[in-house]
């Protein structure tokens, strides 16, 4: 690919419409170039909204620190230069209504972006970028040099959580239904369209078309829509199967995990005792195992499921990073974007871990990870189990919790010679572009003894 087409969608390479994160230059500059006039054009007419005070406080709080003040200056000044390298053909496609050339125009434009970004809803677009604005923003400034220092930083990202904690405060909204608006279902960014319907959004999902807000009280509380009753049915046997636990399109997959590596190094390399924070005794026990990895898209399920019958043993919120992608990540010029830096992820980002117990498969863990904005992760109540707790009986299909506000992507790891993984599993890489996930209450793997599947 020649930086010349980077911004061409015919040459962009796969875009599954509904990705979480945008995959090409092409997706963030049609979504970011608008933002950027028309902020101006309301500084302009004198009608830019105040900043919000998280905002207002974050930006203080940048300023006072040098240190971070360095980096955000230089990470902006990173992404131009990027940016500037283009070819004159691609630079003309994402300039300004000014004729400017740039990413994020200097230092104040980042905070006025974030401001404008959480101070509304994010919309639905069939081709270019769906749900994740803040990384529309974000998408080349945190794969340069400054940007991964800058968001891998445990006190910065401590910060950054205020002004996501306010955007995750308007989406629990009813303000932020206006995406969902039954009177003009067609509106730009509308998640009611027929565009929206035809790309999957409401497929057997509960949903209340003559009512306000499409029967939901908030942005958040539509995107963990659940299905109708009976939409997905839990397949096979559960006394030898064990169900996949979050409706995923396949990415990954690898056999024999080791218990430590650099993980950060390879675009397949798992460390389980990165993955599960340290926590060795339970690391320990998937050493030689089996991990499958799949990836939500905009349009999926967003909650989680038990996958079996057996107890639930173990389960906390690992906290982590929030727009950190792996460093030196081997993708073609002109992708800053985070698929690829999915298992990367599973070590450093947000997640929440279950460790089950079932009695033939043994132990099964279920690792639901936060990408970029979409970095809460909420356990229900009587899931939730503390080291020395007693464990907890559960049933396939248990209601165990969601991610706040979207999803991401999600590990499935067995122990070694216990299970066969399905094709599908075992074969992830090849179906990544399939056209619908596998749905959730799919079988992903058969207990075995002694070598031989029962």
């Amino acid at each position: 690919m020649t930086k010349s087409n980077l911004l061409t969608l015919d040459n962009a390479g796969p875009i599954q419409m509904g990705f979480w994160v945008p995959n090409r230059i092409w997706a963030t500059a049609k979504f970011l170039v608008p933002m950027r006039d028309a902020i101006a054009a309301k500084k302009e007419a004198g009608a830019l909204a105040p900043m919000r005070p998280e905002v207002q406080d974050f930006k203080n709080w940048v300023t006072r620190h040098s240190v971070y003040r360095m980096w955000v200056t230089s990470m902006i000044e990173e992404a131009n230069a990027v940016v500037n390298r283009l070819s004159k053909e691609t630079r003309e496609e994402i300039k300004d209504k000014d004729g400017d050339v740039l990413w994020i125009r200097d230092y104040d434009s980042l905070f006025e972006i974030l401001n404008e970004i959480i101070s509304t809803s994010p919309s639905f677009n069939a081709t270019e970028m769906v749900g994740t604005p803040m990384n529309g923003l974000l998408a080349i400034s945190m794969a340069t040099e400054s940007g991964l220092a800058l968001f891998h930083d445990k006190t910065f990202n401590l910060q950054f959580k205020n002004i996501l904690n306010a955007w995750n405060t308007f989406l629990k909204s009813s303000e932020s239904l206006d995406k969902l608006d039954i009177n003009n279902p067609e509106k730009e960014g509308s998640w009611i369209s027929e565009r929206a319907w035809a790309a999957g959004v409401w497929d057997q999902m509960v949903c209340d078309p003559q009512a306000p807000g499409y029967g939901y009280d908030s942005w958040n509380s539509f995107f963990i829509r659940e299905f109708v009753p009976g939409a997905r049915p839990f397949q096979g046997d559960s006394a030898i199967n064990i169900n996949i636990g979050c409706e995923t399109t396949p990415w990954q997959y690898e056999n024999n995990v080791a218990l430590k590596t650099g993980f950060w190094i390879k675009d397949v390399n798992y460390s389980l005792l990165d993955i599960f924070g340290g926590q060795k005794q339970w690391a320990k026990r998937f050493e030689g195992g089996q991990i499958y990895q799949g990836f939500l898209s905009a349009t999926h399920f967003h909650r989680w499921q038990t996958p079996l019958d057996g107890y639930l043993v173990r389960s906390w919120v690992q906290p982590g990073t929030y727009f950190a992608q792996r460093p030196w990540q081997g993708e073609a010029p002109g992708t800053w974007e985070g698929t690829e830096s999915q298992p990367y992820l599973g070590h450093v980002a947000t997640r929440a871990i279950f460790i089950f117990e079932h009695e033939l498969c043994g132990y099964v863990a279920l690792i639901c990870i936060g990408m970029v904005e979409v970095s809460t992760c909420v356990i229900n109540s009587p899931y939730i189990v503390e080291e020395g707790n007693d464990p907890v009986r559960v049933t396939r299909g248990n209601k165990i919790g969601h991610f706040e506000f979207g999803g991401s992507t999600h590990m499935m790891i067995f122990q070694r010679d216990r299970v066969r993984l399905e094709e599908w599993a075992i074969n992830a890489v090849n179906h990544r572009n399939d056209s619908t996930p596998t749905p959730l209450g799919s079988i992903i793997a058969t207990a075995e003894v002694n070598g031989a599947e029962i």
